[in-house]
């Protein structure tokens, strides 16, 4: 903040406050997390339910198939992090050369002269980003793989509802009972992913809006290739952060919602009144997707994504008219 309000230069400023805003937002969620960590664990023992862990193979198909998808996007985003990290180390290293300023990692002011411990504080500063991107990327990837297994079970219950006539021996009521069951297991489950994550979500997508516009802003005036590189990755790998909270809420809100379908796909007219009576209560209830929101204000979907970036582009336009006069 010291550096921000002794500068006038633009570019600089924005470059401080893209890094000050990541970290914002990584913060938030580390306390907010924190603050429901007994929710967090309450999610643990909760998939430790005999409900949710006596699974046929079919159904454990399902669950195994769904995070080795979901596993492949998360190795994208962690390479993206691995490599922002390494592009930041490297940078301020090649920047040095031929030049008898030094550069480090972080922009500021020191009540000492720094180049004497030149080696020491690089080495804290590269440090201290590790260990922050590694928090950051390992709070994004639990809600991610929460929200897989959310969403899996929500598969896995259109696939019992599918097969309430499959074996004929067993009653159709139980099984009925069994599926209301499970369905309000994982509406609790979802509920509580909300109430763990939902703020902490709620600055990253406000830090996330300026971080996108700031980084825009910082590569149309780039010179250097290694710089624009790391631009390049920074907005890669926000972008990915981003769209792992989206493109899974959106992904569980379409699952959710296909509970109604697979109560119509049963052959439910060859069940008795009283069977098809319980059936409805379950599509009644399946009107009403559902969803994760951000401290209860906007969900996490394709649309609200799409509103981020949006609002993103408006701030760099305006941004960059200021550059330019």
């Amino acid at each position: 903040m010291n550096f921000v309000f002794s500068s006038t230069d633009l570019t600089k400023i924005s470059e401080v406050f893209a890094l000050l805003m990541t970290q914002f937002g990584f913060i938030n969620k580390l306390v907010n997390f924190h603050l429901n960590w007994e929710t967090a664990y309450k999610l643990e023992e909760l998939l430790s339910k005999d409900i949710f862990t006596k699974l046929n193979e079919k159904e454990l198909h399902i669950l195994k198939k769904a995070f080795d998808r979901a596993q492949k996007v998360i190795n994208i985003f962690l390479i993206l992090c691995v490599l922002c990290l390494v592009l930041y180390g490297i940078f301020p290293v090649v920047d040095n050369k031929g030049s008898e300023k030094k550069n480090y990692l972080f922009p500021g002011k020191f009540p000492f002269n720094p180049d004497k411990y030149y080696p020491l504080i690089y080495g804290v500063e590269i440090l201290a980003l590790a260990i922050s991107a590694w928090s950051n990327a390992a709070l994004d990837c639990l809600f991610t793989k929460h929200t897989v297994i959310a969403t899996t079970f929500f598969t896995i219950l259109c696939e019992k509802i599918k097969g309430l006539l499959d074996n004929i021996e067993d009653e159709v009521e139980v099984k009925i009972k069994n599926c209301a069951i499970y369905y309000e297991e994982v509406i609790n489950y979802v509920s509580m992913i909300e109430k763990t994550f939902s703020y902490g979500i709620f600055v990253q997508f406000l830090c996330s809006a300026i971080v996108f516009c700031l980084t825009g802003f910082q590569l149309t005036l780039v010179v250097s290739h290694t710089q624009f590189a790391l631009m390049a990755i920074y907005f890669s790998c926000m972008m990915c952060q981003l769209v792992l909270y989206c493109w899974y809420g959106h992904q569980l809100i379409e699952e959710s919602d296909s509970v109604t379908n697979a109560c119509y796909a049963v052959k439910w007219e060859e069940m008795g009144v009283k069977e098809q009576k319980m059936l409805m209560i379950i599509m009644e209830r399946a009107k009403r997707p559902i969803g994760i929101k951000a401290a209860g204000m906007f969900g996490l979907n394709l649309s609200t994504l799409m509103k981020i970036l949006r609002s993103s582009y408006s701030y760099f336009a305006v941004l960059q008219r200021i550059y330019k006069q």
